[in-house]
């Protein structure tokens, strides 16, 4: 059989491309099958793929065959502030899946504002508030009232489903795209948003579980008011560096938008001070579940309000994430329908957008495909699911 024909590419082409997905060239060797010596050699100079080898090589590094062609490599996307501390996460590496994540927020924040320009309407500007963040209650209620979610609202909603679509569908009503990865670690990344001129984005880890969601959502909704979006763990330790100090300020500002110091310090359960700050499990349950946040959330603000301990707030929290970690490795493996699952990582708003466009006849079959990861002919159920989504589990 014929040799297929020599890829016509320059070197720094392919570095760039294994570069940007954070490979090395011993793990794209092991992804593509192909010698490590072999790559090297390409990416030298010294030999040349043939196009079959340079699609494999595409395929791996999940760029389009055209990028290879082009006379430079083209300048990736701002890089964003890595905010984590785990122990376990570096924050001088980022995986595979997350830096593909993070380009694909970066691409459907793009098209977008395209479809936003296609259909004449206005690019929303980035949320802000007035107060400034050196008073965290005052700060947290004029985000709660940009956001419009009532306490009777959140007491309201009947699990915590409904209660993360709710925050969700208000974050988006602020001018945020709000989307969800798949397969990056919980370790690595909880969640993520891009701030700009315009169309700010919020990325959540769809592996973790709802109430931990939607905490993440409003403390990445909290760094873009503050306008210093990144890669965040939320996770708190007693001593933190002073560079996480603005880590310590969005958790602070999430929680005060979830438990409003007023109406939480007014709870029956609070009125009486356990001995040595130590709640009842079972207290503390019923606090996260009639406001829908989860008891880390409920520590969080018993500490501000001085009616707990940290040493009590750490213990509690180590044995939190032991039984999370026990749960994520027992869960089900049954899951929501494909639909539903397409629409919750895409987003709602950018979901929308694709389909009026092309209801519209602004974009055509081939652009909406591309958009939203589908087969035209698989549009009419994903849009059902759109249009039931405003009272449907994401």
């Amino acid at each position: 059989m014929a040799r297929t024909p020599e890829a016509l590419v320059k070197p720094d082409l392919l570095v760039w491309a294994r570069d940007t997905l954070g490979l090395s060239i011993e793990e794209a060797a092991g992804k593509t099958g192909v010698a490590a010596e072999r790559i090297s050699a390409w990416e030298s100079g010294a030999e040349r793929p043939t196009i079959a080898q340079l699609r494999k090589l595409a395929a791996v590094y999940k760029r389009p065959l055209a990028v290879f062609y082009l006379p430079q490599p083209p300048k990736d996307f701002r890089a964003l502030s890595d905010f984590r501390r785990l122990p376990d996460a570096r924050a001088a590496k980022w995986s595979p899946a997350l830096r593909l994540a993070i380009r694909r927020a970066h691409f459907q924040r793009e098209v977008a504002l395209e479809l936003m320009r296609l259909l004449g309407e206005p690019e929303p500007q980035p949320p802000r508030v007035g107060s400034a963040p050196d008073d965290i209650d005052r700060f947290a209620a004029d985000a709660r009232a940009l956001l419009g979610v009532s306490i009777e609202d959140q007491v309201g909603w009947r699990d915590q489903y409904q209660a993360l679509n709710g925050w969700v569908r208000a974050i988006e009503g602020a001018g945020v795209l709000v989307l969800h990865a798949q397969r990056v670690a919980l370790e690595e990344m909880r969640g993520f948003s891009i701030s700009g001129p315009t169309l700010p984005v919020i990325v959540l880890n769809g592996g973790d579980f709802p109430r931990g969601r939607l905490f993440t959502a409003l403390h990445e909704f909290a760094h873009i008011l503050l306008n210093s979006a990144g890669v965040c763990d939320l996770h708190d330790a007693p001593a933190r560096q002073a560079a996480d100090d603005i880590e310590i300020t969005c958790n602070a500002i999430a929680a005060a938008i979830l438990l409003p110091r007023d109406r939480f310090a007014d709870e029956r359960r609070l009125r009486k001070l356990p001995r040595g700050g130590r709640w009842d499990e079972a207290d503390l349950a019923k606090l996260a579940d009639r406001y829908s946040v989860s008891r880390e959330v409920v520590l969080r603000r018993l500490l501000e309000l001085e009616l707990t301990t940290w040493d009590f707030v750490d213990e509690k929290q180590r044995e939190y994430r032991k039984a999370y970690a026990e749960a994520r490795a027992a869960k089900s493996q049954g899951r929501p329908s494909y639909y539903r699952v397409k629409l919750r990582d895409l987003g709602h708003t950018y979901v929308g957008l694709a389909l009026e466009a092309y209801n519209r006849n602004e974009i055509n079959g081939s652009d909406i495909a591309q958009y939203l990861e589908i087969k035209v002919n698989k549009l009419p159920q994903l849009e059902d699911e759109y249009r039931r989504s405003s009272a449907v589990e994401v």
